[in-house]
């Protein structure tokens, strides 16, 4: 099992925003980033929690919340 990568600050601030079901434009508009930046740090996050979609993200989340 590989090592675990700790997300940035950002990124939680991106990955909370996904599971609100902001859309990456809002995202953008409420961090006040590029939507290209919204689009990396989606991708950053997707592969440090081992997930490929949004989706997966959220439930990713709401899963280990219910852990915890």
């Amino acid at each position: 099992m590989g090592s675990i990568v700790p997300l940035s600050e950002r990124e939680k601030q991106v990955l909370t925003c996904l599971t609100k079901g902001l859309l990456n434009k809002e995202i953008s508009s409420q961090l006040n980033i590029s939507i290209d930046t919204v689009k990396k740090h989606n991708k950053n996050i997707y592969k440090k929690i081992g997930v490929r979609n949004r989706v997966e993200a959220i439930v990713h989340v709401e899963t280990t919340n219910e852990n915890n």
